[in-house]
């Protein structure tokens, strides 16, 4: 999608059955949210790549294209004759992009990686516990998220190396390495400190309210003096058990308890209010459905309203940095849209067109 988003072609190599995001969550028409965020823009070829026309038609594409992403299990795209090898030898310029659970090599390579399995793995959910210990998901797709984007950045860089080198790239980009690197500072910690490292910023944390929940951070000494005097317990501040970050760490769950009984005497925005004024960093927990509601979201056009076929006008999060083009006319394809289209462009006439799609099932 940021492919998309930044001016690329891209074709969606489906199965006859459609890409599995189509059907995950509630569909609404024949889209679900995953998809609408993933694959817009996109155009859907529909190849059974079980049949001998198939396969050559999906070969005989990925020797003409810059970019071929695959996300097989190790091993399959080279038995299908899909593999990087096989595309270098046709292509030498080619950036080829496999992405999978654990990687191409090593023990675990031809395990699945789904990103809970890779939130378990990775120690995420150990980092992610509820009150009484359990170690959760995060509720969001954080792991296949973050690797995607450090499968986009290793496409790019590679594309920007090739104006200079004309070489091609291999890139292996995996789900476990994906996690990794984004708890990269978590994975540190751990070598130094054990499994149980220091809080990095006590008292941060979500406190309830009279009315709901909000958080207080700190980045620095002076944001403690001032949730301090905010909550009128200054004489905190000189306690030698709060004095220093360490300090505060060490005796992380009395400090918390102190604040906590403190802000249950008045409402979310009562606090932040007041806190504010102290230059304590602070928010209100809110829901996804508060964010897209909020006035400040509206103000910074956040997001975009787009009409989606069966959905209805859906708000799209608008991609930071505002380079990337707008679509003429947002589009989310059916299942093998435009898969006679494709196999236009890329030289098949219309007798071998018919045989291609003739033979998916």
């Amino acid at each position: 999608m940021l492919l998309v988003h930044y001016g690329a072609d891209v074709i969606k190599l489906e199965p006859p059955s459609g890409d599995w995001s189509r059907g995950l969550g509630t569909r609404f028409g024949s889209h679900t949210a995953l998809d609408v965020a993933c694959n817009r823009g996109k155009r859907s070829l529909v190849l059974d790549l079980k049949t001998t026309s198939g396969l050559a038609a999906a070969q005989r594409i990925a020797q003409r294209v810059d970019v071929v992403l695959e996300s097989f299990r190790p091993g399959v795209a080279q038995r299908l004759g899909l593999g990087y090898e096989a595309m270098r030898e046709k292509n030498p310029s080619v950036v080829y992009l496999s992405v999978s659970g654990f990687g191409q090599d090593g023990p675990y390579s031809h395990r699945a990686g789904t990103d809970m399995v890779m939130q378990a793995f990775s120690g995420m959910m150990a980092l992610n516990r509820d009150a009484s210990g359990r170690p959760e998901r995060v509720g969001y797709v954080v792991a296949d998220t973050a690797t995607a984007l450090y499968a986009f950045q290793a496409v790019a860089m590679a594309l920007y190396g090739r104006r200079v080198s004309g070489q091609g790239a291999y890139l292996d980009v995996n789900l476990m390495q994906g996690s990794a690197a984004f708890l990269m500072p978590k994975i540190i910690e751990s070598a130094l400190e054990g499994d149980t490292p220091r809080a990095l910023n006590a008292p941060a944390g979500s406190y309830q309210t009279a009315d709901g929940w909000m958080v207080i951070t700190l980045s620095k000494e002076a944001h403690f003096h001032g949730l301090c005097h905010g909550i009128g317990r200054a004489e905190l501040i000189d306690d030698p058990r709060f004095t220093g970050f360490e300090r505060r760490a060490d005796h992380r769950d009395g400090l918390v308890a102190l604040i906590q009984e403190v802000l249950m005497a008045r409402k979310t925005q009562d606090w932040i209010e007041i806190l504010g004024q102290h230059d304590v960093l602070c928010n209100r927990v809110n829901t996804v459905g508060e964010w897209i509601r909020d006035p400040h979201v509206a103000t910074v056009q956040g997001f975009r309203p787009v009409d989606v076929p069966g959905m209805g006008f859906v708000p799209l999060a608008q991609i930071p940095g505002g380079l990337g083009r707008q679509l003429d006319g947002d589009r989310w394809a059916e299942i093998g849209e435009h898969s006679a289209e494709i196999l236009g462009e890329f030289g098949f006439n219309a007798q071998e067109i018919q045989g291609i799609l003739g033979a998916v099932k």
